[in-house]
């Protein structure tokens, strides 16, 4: 008998994240419901402005415009923030994660984008600047930036009795 668990690891911030680079990997937004949208040069400093302002409290970052692969997802009621992160077509999932949180059922009041998922506060942050500029830093590198905390979930199939599968 075998079952799925899902296993966590706490990455922490990096003692010199790396610098914003000048570059645009991610090419493509959209803010639900809607339609992509490309991502130029000539765009980044708008969409960060909304952003930074709170004239969006949401957005999705792909590199492809069909939805598939790897996205950045930032969902905020204006004082937290659940920025997360998709990568082998859903099966690892990355968060942001407040510390005094962990394990936490708390529900956060911030609204999804989809209408009907539940943000707990495990999978948010207060710090809006480091949201701010790992969300940029994703739109130009195409990755994480490790200038904030991550938490990494992935699920496990293991043995009835707890041991892991090779």
């Amino acid at each position: 008998m075998s079952n799925w668990v899902e296993r966590r690891e706490f990455i922490p911030v990096s003692e010199t994240p790396a610098e914003m680079p000048e570059g645009i990997a991610a090419k493509y937004y959209v803010r639900w419901p809607g339609s992509f949208h490309e991502i130029t040069r000539d765009n980044v400093k708008r969409i960060m402005k909304n952003l930074r302002s709170g004239n969006w409290m949401d957005i999705y970052l792909y590199h492809e415009e069909d939805e598939e692969g790897d996205y950045l997802d930032l969902e905020t009621d204006g004082t937290l923030y659940n920025l997360s992160y998709g990568e082998d077509m859903g099966q690892i999932w990355w968060s942001t994660y407040d510390p005094e949180y962990v394990d936490s059922d708390e529900e956060t009041d911030i609204p999804h984008s989809d209408g009907q998922s539940i943000i707990y506060r495990e999978t948010t942050t207060a710090d809006k600047e480091a949201v701010m500029t790992a969300i940029e830093y994703f739109i130009r590198a195409g990755k994480l930036w490790d200038g904030i905390p991550w938490m990494k979930r992935w699920e496990e199939k293991v043995q009835g009795w707890g041991g892991r599968i090779h």
